[in-house]
């Protein structure tokens, strides 16, 4: 047994008459899941198992699943031991999904999943942010986190709360020195403040431009339901449409990117560039 995971109490429960979210899942599925998760060791792990158990997750306005109540402390022992190793953070990722969707599990389920929350690992904290319990949580990981991927996490999360403190990480976070925890800052003000990319626009267009800043927007921006981060690229895009109220604007952005690409040699860029002038003659 490679994890702490109570494989004999699992062995135990009576799977059979139990339900799942999805008809095609039936829960004797369940421990099976269970069992590979618990025996590939720190170094394995395939986070598409866990897929699988997205059937306990209860659909919109219906009752939790017989079966999920039974299958969470499986699932929580599973996500806080290392030895569950890459399926940790795709689990953690279940988790946040399951809980909040499930309001009347009990309550010390949630309290076991709080210590995620501040995991040594970061794509488990990153993970497990939506099961903060309050804003006031999620400014109190701020203040200590250092990783620059869950720090870019933990700013979107702020954002969505639209508190005071909130605001002020934002504030803060324009003059920001790293290039994505920056214009993450940007997207996220926009949503209250659609001007201000266009204030920002000339430092937007510096950073996105500069080939030596580029790997600094790798393995940073990790989207909720999305397989792996955005890459500078992606942003590219992301910023075009932060432009879409203002159409003058919007229309000159794929020529700024073609010039920097002429001075700079850059080759992504200008591939990115011509993209995103044949979408805007085409729209």
């Amino acid at each position: 047994m490679t994890t702490e995971i109570p494989l004999t109490e699992l062995d135990a429960t009576r799977w059979e008459g139990l339900e799942t979210a999805h008809w095609s899942s039936p829960a004797t599925m369940v421990p099976r899941v269970l069992h590979r998760l618990a025996a590939v060791g720190p170094d394995g792990g395939r986070p598409e198992d866990c897929e699988l158990l997205y059937c306990l997750i209860p659909e919109p306005g219906r009752p939790v699943p017989s079966a999920t109540p039974v299958a969470l402390p499986f699932l929580l022992a599973l996500a806080a031991d290392p030895a569950t190793g890459a399926a940790r953070g795709p689990l953690t990722a279940l988790l946040a999904r399951l809980l909040p969707a499930a309001p009347d599990l009990p309550e010390r389920h949630r309290s076991r999943a709080l210590p995620l929350l501040t995991d040594p690992d970061p794509a488990v904290r990153r993970a497990a942010l939506p099961l903060a319990p309050d804003p006031g949580c999620l400014l109190g990981l701020w203040r200590t986190e250092t990783d620059p991927s869950v720090r870019l996490s933990l700013l979107l999360a702020l954002a969505g709360t639209a508190t005071t403190g909130a605001r002020a990480v934002l504030a803060e976070t324009l003059t920001e020195d790293h290039p994505a925890l920056y214009v993450a800052a940007v997207h996220a003000s926009a949503g209250h403040d659609p001007d201000l990319p266009v204030r920002h626009l000339d430092r937007l267009l510096t950073l996105l431009t500069d080939p030596a800043l580029r790997p600094r927007f790798d393995d940073v921006w990790y989207p909720a339901h999305r397989p792996g981060p955005l890459t500078r690229e992606h942003l590219l895009w992301s910023v075009y449409g932060l432009l879409v109220h203002r159409p003058d604007l919007q229309s000159a952005y794929p020529g700024h990117l073609l010039a920097a690409a002429d001075r700079t040699g850059d080759e992504a860029l200008r591939r990115e560039a011509v993209l995103l002038a044949r979408h805007h003659g085409g729209s």
